[in-house]
């Protein structure tokens, strides 16, 4: 009678083949859909609630914005607003989201490659296993089975690069990603900044503009009685107008300032905002515009975007380092176990090496030098337009901070001048044209003069932003 060749499907190698590999798969992650649905996306339009935002700018870390502690009574100040937006800006929040992916690229550095487990049955078909067990000499034939495990060793030759590759490339993203919030929130202080001193000029335009209806009233009025001329009421005219469209850019300047800073807050565009100034008039140090040695010295360790190239420089250097080590070729080793169905029981092991003839890596080579050496470029020119920047916003700053003083100084006479003509009104020793005149001369100046401190405080912050440090203080 043949012996019972039929293979059982459940025994031993099999039975922990399968379960090795539900072992592994137990630990596997799941999907879930995230749909973009509107009621998701609605609440994550929803800006954090204001006490949250108090609390998280009183605990913020960052390698250059400094805690906070926001007030919010009667309005914020510029430098609450800077922090403010870092905390609550959409974009940001997106932006932030780099810094999981980068980590997550480090996990998967890090991760060496799984070692196979092969398991095989050969069953004998198609004859007559009496007869070939008896030509064979033996009692009957048996399932040809085979078990093996192997792994790729040389995987271990660039895993440290790799790793070092992929955390320099993290520490690269978040110095970027520190670098645009550090740049979002100067922006956003600029901002504050701006509307506070189109609030200043606007009243003044408002009063300029009055003014100056009044006067065109009484110049038509005047020249209906023939005291003044046509060219008299076309001059008054244009003055009226010119007025008038000044008030109106103001105000076009403004509502633009106030939309752009709820966006960057994250609220809607009819929320209330309000902004208060500082207790103080921020300036730079005196005698910085003949400080630039000193702005530049250690500004390559000082600026996050500057540090972030290094780092991207470094992650492509490892990974260089790894595609000349993966020249060399791979190797696989194994050790096997296995019968015939003679039966005949083997053991041994094996090992499988490529013959590097046609991909010996030096793709990858290639790409990798010369991503260094783009990397390495864009560095040197990003430190020597740095460079440059400070010096043009050091004599730029110097410039407008002299116009600024001398705006400033002839506001007294002004102001005298109106004092003086106010008073003669009273007793009828001045005209009411000299005195409209020299109200509106003074509205001017004072205009003048908030906006070129409107354009020291850009210049300042520019300042800050190229040279990677914060260098505006508060002075009485």
């Amino acid at each position: 009678m043949a012996e019972d060749i039929r293979p059982r499907p459940w025994s031993g190698p099999l039975v922990w083949t399968i379960l090795a590999a539900t072992g592994a798969l137990g630990g596997c992650s799941t999907y879930r859909a995230q749909p973009l649905a509107t009621e998701a996306v609605n609440a994550a339009l929803q800006p954090p609630p204001i006490e949250s935002v108090k609390i998280a700018a009183a605990q913020f870390r960052h390698p250059i914005l400094q805690p906070i502690v926001i007030d919010g009574r009667d309005g914020y100040t510029p430098d609450e607003i800077a922090v403010m937006v870092v905390l609550a800006s959409p974009e940001l929040r997106a932006l932030r989201d780099q810094r999981g992916v980068a980590e997550a690229q480090v996990l998967q550095a890090g991760i060496l490659p799984n070692p196979q487990l092969a398991y095989g049955l050969d069953n004998p078909h198609g004859l007559n296993s009496a007869a070939t067990a008896a030509a064979a000499g033996s009692s009957g034939l048996v399932v040809a089975k085979s078990l093996g495990l192997s792994w790729d060793v040389t995987s271990l030759l660039g895993h440290s690069d790799q790793v070092a590759a992929a955390r320099a490339a993290a520490k690269s993203v978040d110095l970027s990603v520190a670098w645009q919030e550090w740049q979002a929130s100067q922006d956003a202080r600029l901002r504050a900044f701006r509307i506070l001193s189109l609030e200043q000029r606007l009243p003044l335009a408002r009063e300029i503009e009055a003014d100056l209806a009044d006067t065109l009233a009484l110049t038509r009025k005047a020249a209906g009685l023939g005291y003044k001329t046509a060219t008299d009421l076309t001059l008054a005219a244009d003055a009226w107008r010119q007025a008038e469209e000044n008030r109106f850019d103001l105000e076009t300047q403004l509502a633009s300032e106030r939309a752009t800073m709820r966006l960057a807050l994250g609220l809607p565009p009819d929320a209330p905002l309000q902004l208060k100034a500082a207790a103080d008039f921020p300036e730079l140090p005196p005698g910085t515009g003949a400080a630039a040695a000193s702005l530049l010295d250690g500004m390559e360790d000082r600026r996050l975007d500057l540090l972030a190239l290094r780092y991207g420089y470094e992650s492509e250097d490892a990974t260089l380092r790894a595609a000349v080590k993966a020249q060399f070729p791979k190797i696989n080793l194994g050790i096997n176990k296995a019968n015939d169905t003679t039966p005949v029981y083997t053991r041994g092991w094996s090992i499988a090496v490529d013959m590097p003839l046609f991909d010996r890596n030096q793709g990858q080579i290639a790409i990798g030098r010369t991503t260094r050496q783009q990397l390495f470029d864009e560095y040197v020119a990003r430190v020597a337009e740095a460079r440059s920047q400070v010096g043009e916003l050091i004599e730029e700053l110097a410039a407008a901070r002299t116009e600024m003083r001398d705006a400033a100084a002839s506001v007294p006479a002004l102001q005298q001048l109106v004092q003086s003509l106010d008073t003669a009104m009273q007793s009828r020793d001045a005209d009411l044209a000299s005195y409209r005149d020299a109200r509106g001369a003074l509205a001017t100046r004072q205009m003048e003069e908030a906006q070129l401190r409107q354009q020291v405080l850009e210049l300042g912050v520019a300042l800050e932003i190229a040279t990677g440090r914060p260098l505006l203080n508060r002075i009485p």
